[in-house]
């Protein structure tokens, strides 16, 4: 390892993304979601439309853990605090990461473009990811969800991120184990 140090630091400053809460929840009143929770998904969106689009997975698999990575130091920036504050993204990730990898830094930089196929696939996959959780929150009954689920669907342009966002926005966030549940009221039924 090139500085044990500088990567050991890191690493304790990932700790701080994966408990930092995501602020927007606060205002919307309902759910509570860390940015290294949402980065997760984010990542796990971001396999398959990689995989749909042709995407270089590595780099969009990358970008995908770290593309809030800054949030350890500017904070995580709900919409409305957008209109009043600046936060340099840009300065954060460069402090960072510039003496740990500046690979890693140029694929963040790059991220912030969203001009290349990978960070459009990345951020179409944060996205949906926020809409998963809308969904969520729509189906336990918040009456405020389905405006913002609609909403933020809106902000997609890649077509296999349109398709995939209007499935989930359509699908049951429980059919995914509805067989195994019958399987399992089955079971009960010979009680």
């Amino acid at each position: 390892m090139n500085d044990v140090k500088k990567i050991t630091n890191l690493i304790y400053e990932a700790a701080v993304v994966k408990r930092l809460l995501r602020t927007g929840w606060q205002i919307f009143g309902d759910n509570e979601e860390g940015v290294g929770e949402h980065s997760f998904m984010t990542a796990v969106i971001a396999y398959f439309l990689a995989r749909e689009t042709s995407a270089n997975m590595e780099k969009v698999l990358i970008m995908s853990i770290f593309h809030d990575f800054h949030e350890a130091r500017t904070g995580e920036q709900d919409k409305i605090a957008k209109f009043y504050t600046k936060r340099d993204q840009d300065k954060a990730n460069e402090h960072i990461f510039e003496q740990v990898d500046r690979d890693l830094l140029a694929m963040l930089n790059e991220y912030e473009e969203k001009e290349s196929l990978e960070a459009k696939v990345v951020y179409e996959a944060n996205v949906i990811a926020f809409s998963v959780e809308v969904k969520l929150l729509l189906e336990k009954g918040n009456t405020h969800a389905k405006e913002w689920l609609l909403a933020n669907n809106t902000r997609l342009r890649l077509p296999q991120s349109i398709a995939l966002a209007q499935e989930l926005t359509n699908t049951d966030s429980q059919n995914w184990w509805k067989s195994i549940r019958e399987t399992i009221q089955e079971e009960f039924a010979k009680l």
